[in-house]
């Protein structure tokens, strides 16, 4: 019996992934695969984003509306392995000071702490939409990370006795406003160009005599009185 359910979010801002980019690597850097089904074991690509959600008075996630049927979803595919601390929610507390494998911590990334962050996956690109659903954009990283959304899809288990879990996956995401963006990646200024370094022989921080050099930009010659 299925335990699939469609979920509409509350406006949340995009804090990781990607709505256009997909990753045919998994979180270990290796090949992504179809892991059940008749096309198990062969190549595949996934499509990744993260929604940060304000928090509001609830304790627990569960007790949103959007929760409630994640939460449902959980515990119909899995009535005994839901209730343990190692269950696959795809949902994260913002605030946690818990390190993920990678080492970070949630509530040191951008855009998290104050949120619940859920994490929509699937194997296609969503439709990505303006005006509450009336305007299809086309146009590829017109949405940017920062940037506030909706997003329709569905929740369901993962069909993983050795993982047990549900899936999030995303089908319709509406673009709500612009949001102070989110660059990804190492940042230039902290990652330490220039500590300890001393020019080794031979080098200049001025062209030599006879290099090429930037034309100057001429200037506009005098208008007759």
């Amino acid at each position: 019996m299925s335990t699939r359910r469609d979920i509409l979010t509350p406006v949340g801002r995009l804090v990781a992934g990607s709505l256009y980019k997909g990753s045919d690597k998994n979180a270990e850097g290796q090949p992504r695969v179809v892991k059940t089904g008749p096309n198990a074991g062969q190549a595949a690509v996934q499509f990744y984003f993260a929604l940060a959600i304000p928090k509001g008075p609830e304790q627990h996630w569960a007790q949103t509306a959007w929760g409630q049927i994640i939460y449902a979803a959980g515990a119909s595919a899995f009535p005994q392995a839901h209730q343990s601390g190692a269950f696959a929610w795809k949902v994260k507390d913002g605030d946690s000071t818990v390190p993920n494998r990678k080492g970070k911590r949630p509530c040191d990334q951008e855009g998290h702490a104050g949120h619940w962050v859920l994490s929509f996956a699937s194997g296609y690109a969503p439709k990505i939409y303006k005006d509450n659903g009336q305007t299809l954009l086309t146009q590829e990283d017109a949405v940017s990370l920062g940037d506030y959304v909706q997003v329709f899809g569905s929740v369901d288990g993962n069909n993983s006795q050795q993982q047990p879990g549900v899936f999030l996956n995303h089908s319709l995401v509406n673009f709500v406003a612009y949001g102070e963006r989110i660059v990804t990646g190492p940042d230039a200024t902290a990652v330490g160009f220039g500590v300890g370094v001393s020019l080794p022989p031979g080098a200049s921080t001025t062209p030599p005599a006879g290099a090429f050099a930037p034309a100057a930009t001429p200037t506009m010659p005098a208008m007759p009185a």
